[in-house]
């Protein structure tokens, strides 16, 4: 199974899926796809206008996807700390400063329910981890609500440390970081 599983950049065209997949992930539930009607429609279609456009937090430019016969299956997000900013200001006033300047962060890591436990998840934390590098970062970061034990188990599995509890968007978050080492296995540049 895990060899039928690709990992790619997003392109623009992928709106539909990834934009379930990033609600999934910011309201920290696992969803199948198709997902079952949506009082808040409104929320997932502001999520895949923003992945289609350049310069933004929520934009294409800044996800990996997982795929399984042409069809996304889980996705991660991340961005240059110092980036940050501005990827915020082409969205709105309302987001809250995550990242550090000197770190990768990790916003958003998700895999249709239909896909959990097939290490996806991890094969999508591994390509962040090589982009982090890539780009010259030797911290990443992210935060994972305090409820969802599921997420603190993997990232712990990952070698992530919790290094703080903050509060984001009115929710209990845990702050998790990793050093990263280029020798490490898997951090290639492949």
């Amino acid at each position: 199974m895990r060899d039928s599983i690709d990992i790619r950049s997003a392109r623009p065209t992928d709106s539909e899926r990834a934009a379930v997949l990033l609600r999934s992930a910011y309201t920290h539930t696992q969803i199948a796809y198709p997902p079952p009607e949506d009082p808040e429609s409104g929320w997932a279609d502001r999520l895949a206008r923003y992945f289609r456009q350049d310069g933004n937090r929520f934009s294409y430019q800044n996800i990996h996807v997982a795929e399984h016969d042409a069809e996304i299956v889980g996705l991660v997000l991340g961005f240059g700390g110092r980036d940050e900013s501005p990827l915020n200001a082409a969205v709105g006033p309302w987001l809250e400063q995550e990242a550090h300047d000197d770190e990768w962060y990790v916003d958003a890591l998700a895999v249709f329910k239909t896909w959990t436990r097939h290490g996806i998840g991890t094969r999508l934390m591994q390509t962040a981890e090589r982009q982090a590098l890539q780009q010259g970062y030797s911290i990443i970061a992210l935060h994972v609500a305090t409820e969802n034990q599921e997420a603190l188990n993997l990232y712990t599995h990952l070698s992530y440390v919790a290094t703080e509890r903050d509060i984001l968007y009115d929710r209990p978050h845990v702050r998790m970081v990793k050093i990263l080492d280029p020798a490490e296995p898997g951090m290639s540049q492949s």
